[in-house]
């Protein structure tokens, strides 16, 4: 009698901050998985909020890993990695709600192609809980190449590290799936989007401030620009970020803090960036940007 082989064992990383509550609902959307062969790892980024006590109290037989303090979303998923023992990773958001097969539909995809090195998700964002049906049928969902993915849903081989790094560590928030997105282009490895991995998802000002968070994001591009980017495309985007950018800055209220922030960071950013560049070739800038557009042209088909 042939025996079964036995599935690979997931790690479901969700990153915490603050969000005792959220991250209680997002670990339990983990538990429900079909896919059982799963080890949850939490990384809580120096909480201050009852996170640590609630969640040791809820689910004493996860692994908690508490950091002494915030490293952001790129240095807290990076201080994860290594405690997952999957060979691949799920990354969650801890605010949201995953489809009870996101697991399972996100390794039937990975599995089919030795070449995909992530699988993205798709995040609906819902402003009650009555919104939220995690047993929905989905049919006929859309599998296509993309070019970026988000890291709050997303099933990556851990493998791909050994090729391309872990995100930046001084990044703080923004950015970084660009950054890992790039990177991987230069490889075999390929992000497929996967429109049957489902993440319900509630936006919230709880333990954010956004103002930080989208000037962090200005920055951080500036950064993946100066160290990926082909001289030519390098040109083209210091000169948008220079004359767009403060337009972005006061369209959102925060020009004074932009203005604060560039004077503190800008040369600065263009400094490390320099330091660490390693830019990928106009051919693979082309492959990736090329992605990006095919994805928005099949949007347009789909409407």
């Amino acid at each position: 009698m042939k025996q079964k082989m036995m599935k690979p064992l997931v790690s479901i990383q969700i990153l915490n901050w603050n969000r005792a509550e959220e991250t209680q609902i997002a670990i339990q959307s983990a538990l429900n998985q079909s896919y059982k062969n799963i080890e949850i790892i939490v990384i809580d980024n120096g909480s201050t909020d009852e996170s640590v006590p609630l969640t040791k109290k809820n689910f004493p037989d996860i692994t908690l890993i508490e950091l002494k303090k915030n490293y952001g979303c790129p240095g807290g998923r990076n201080l994860g990695i290594p405690y997952c023992n999957g060979d691949y990773i799920f990354f969650l958001d801890n605010d949201g709600v995953l489809h009870q097969d996101a697991v399972l539909n996100s390794m039937s995809t990975i599995e089919s192609d030795s070449k995909i090195g992530i699988v993205a998700g798709v995040v609906y964002e819902f402003n009650d809980k009555s919104e939220i049906d995690s047993k929905i049928e989905i049919h006929n969902p859309n599998i296509f190449e993309t070019n970026l993915f988000s890291g709050g849903i997303s099933l990556h081989r851990k493998s791909i590290y050994n090729l391309v790094g872990f995100y930046p560590e001084h990044f703080m928030y923004g950015g970084e799936e660009s950054f890992l997105s790039i990177k991987l282009i230069t490889t075999n490895y390929r992000i497929v989007k996967d429109e049957s991995v489902v993440l319900w998802h509630k936006g919230s000002d709880e333990a954010r401030d956004k103002s930080r968070e989208t000037l962090s994001g200005y920055f951080n591009k500036l950064y993946i620009a100066f160290t990926l980017y082909p001289i030519k495309e390098l040109s083209a985007f210091l000169i948008y970020f220079l004359f767009k950018y403060p337009y972005y800055a006061k369209k959102e209220g925060i020009w004074n803090q932009f203005k604060t922030k560039f004077k503190k960071d800008f040369f600065n950013t263009i400094k490390i960036g320099l330091r660490d560049r390693n830019p990928i070739t106009p051919k693979d800038f082309n492959r990736y940007k090329k992605k990006g557009i095919n994805e928005q042209r099949l949007r347009i088909i789909q409407q």
